[in-house]
């Protein structure tokens, strides 16, 4: 059979070979679809869709039809551009109800030179919104001029609720290239995204705002090469609500995320309230960072739970790994960081807020070529680790230093392997500030041929007097125990409580010395003959203690 052309007033002017008719290739008004060609749209790249497009848009949603774009780059600018008069800063907006579907090859391009406050694709205030395919959006930075703001946007979603999005690849936008949020009164609810891609933002890659129950898939976001005017690099993931009073709950999951460029910033707020209201979930989180001296992940004020976390510095320039102050609740399974030019994680207290809490199952810290690499600092914050495996540190394996009496670190097993230059746990404290450590299970190798000084060392009597010890592997026959200052006796509880008998290692008799119940039990290290073990037999302080 012959082939015949398309009749006047369909999508394309191509011929159709025997066969290859389908329903959403024919008229708009047939089987449910409405197609943007059909409504004046070029698709050329150089011709202004907008109109066309919004019209198609408009059309599509009255008459509860899917609005498709076939492949093609459709020019869009903002109601500014098109019409000084009007106030609109959309280009395309899209209302409650609508279902668009967007085929392989087909692109939503910025206008050049925009004004300020341009987005690309806004859903405001609507719901029940439908995007399928490949979703592709640039945002033109190159051509903006540097006298306009920074709220240049791609897709932007603002007090919405049930929105469904297959897939957005969002690139070049001099602001966010994907902003998801709202008001605390009327956040953004139950938005879900398949796949999310986005690279190079003035701004940032992906912004959380307020919004609730919001469900990607898979992220991928690489801001190497962002950050207006200069584009040299930023931020990839961004979570700011503006002054969470803490009306209300949010959460936010993301299954995997992967970010490259100077990092990812979360803050919610700084109190213990604020941050148990605010929850973000992540399955998969792999950080690959360069270029910046600022934190890799900065996050406080918030839940942030964690299965796998992975953060390596390619140029050895973030200055942390993990930074977290005022109060922060962290769960991680485990985690993993390399090359960091500093502490791998630091946490500590602020009067402001709080302080951060945080539980990783599994820690592992590498040096990888870093002249500063240090393992964990924490400043008045609490920190349980099961299993801590440190490798070729420069720095401490483990700094406690105790700015408020509450501070509390557990170690259950800590694997340490040619780190460390002056010691391998270090512990401090402030005025009156007593820092509680227990190390269960210590194991050092080294190596070197300049080997670590020490394994743990005490700047105070009180940060020493907090310590406690289980069992400790040393087959290189370091040194064991150090004070900085040399100016109090050295004594290390093994067990106990300070109601419950307790074992100590003391250095010199524990009489005026160590404060224990009746019953607890010291061994000196440099003792003789009956007067190696002694048993606390008697008084409420110090004294009372008897040799054996």
């Amino acid at each position: 059979m012959a082939t015949a052309p398309i009749p006047d007033n369909s999508v394309t002017t191509s011929v159709i070979v025997d066969g290859a008719v389908t329903s959403i290739k024919l008229d708009p008004e047939t089987n449910g679809y409405v197609n943007v060609r059909s409504y004046g749209a070029t698709g050329n790249g150089t011709k202004d869709d907008t109109v066309s497009i919004q019209n198609a848009i408009n059309a599509g949603n009255a008459k509860r039809k899917v609005v498709i774009f076939p492949p093609g780059v459709y020019k869009v600018s903002s109601g500014r551009m098109r019409n000084p008069s009007s106030l609109e800063w959309w280009c395309l907006r899209i209302p409650t109800g609508t279902s668009l579907s967007f085929e392989s090859g087909s692109k939503l391009l910025l206008a050049s030179n925009p004004p300020s406050d341009t987005r690309v694709l806004v859903i405001l205030n609507a719901s029940n919104i439908t995007i399928t395919g490949a979703l592709e959006i640039d945002g033109s930075a190159s051509t903006v001029k540097s006298n306009v703001n920074d709220q240049l946007h791609g897709l932007f979603i603002s007090s919405s609720q049930n929105i469904s999005i297959e897939s957005v690849y969002s690139h070049d936008c001099y602001g966010d290239n994907i902003f998801i949020g709202g008001t605390e009164e009327i956040p953004s609810v139950n938005v879900q995204i398949g796949y999310a891609r986005c690279e190079t933002a003035g701004r940032k890659n992906f912004v959380i705002h307020f919004v609730d129950q919001l469900h990607v898939n898979r992220a991928v976001l690489n801001n190497s090469r962002g950050g207006a005017p200069s584009f040299t690099g930023a931020n990839s993931l961004d979570l700011e609500p503006d002054e969470f009073k803490g009306t209300r709950s949010f959460y936010q999951r993301f299954d995997s995320l992967t970010t490259t460029g100077f990092g990812n910033d979360l803050s919610a707020g700084l109190t213990d309230e604020i941050a148990r209201l605010w929850t973000l979930d992540i399955g998969s989180l792999d950080m690959r960072v360069a270029g910046s001296v600022s934190p890799a992940l900065l996050s406080y004020g918030l839940t942030m739970k964690v299965s796998h976390l992975s953060i390596r510095s390619t140029d050895h320039k973030a200055s942390y790994g993990l930074q977290t102050i005022y109060s922060q609740l962290i769960d991680i399974a485990s985690a993993k960081f390399d090359g960091i030019g500093g502490p791998a994680i630091y946490a500590a207290f602020n009067a402001a807020g709080g302080k951060p809490r945080l539980h990783i199952g599994s820690l592992g810290v590498y040096g990888s070529g870093s002249t500063l690499a240090s393992g964990v600092r924490i400043d008045g914050g609490d920190l349980y680790v099961g299993t801590m495996d440190v490798q070729d540190l420069v720095g401490s394996t483990l700094f406690l230093f105790a700015t408020q009496s509450d501070t509390m670190v557990t170690v259950d097993n800590m694997i340490v392997r040619n780190s460390g230059t002056n010691q391998v746990v270090l512990v401090s404290s402030y005025g009156s500030s007593k820092p509680f450590l227990h190390l269960n299970n210590v194991a050092v190798f080294d190596t070197r041929s300049v080997k670590v000084k020490r394994i743990l060392e005490f700047e105070t009597l009180v940060a020493m007097q907090g310590t406690s010890l289980g069992t400790m592997y040393n087959p290189y026959a370091l040194t064991e125990w150090f004070s900085t200052y040399g100016n109090f006796k050295r004594a290390v509880r093994l067990v106990g409580g300070t109601l419950l008998p307790a074992v100590f290692i003391v250095e010199d008799s524990p009489e005026g010395t160590i404060t224990a119940p009746i019953g607890s039990l010291a061994m000196r290290t440099d003792g003789v003959a009956k007067a190696t073990f002694y048993v606390k037999e008697s008084g409420n302080g110090a004294n009372g203690w008897v040799a054996k």
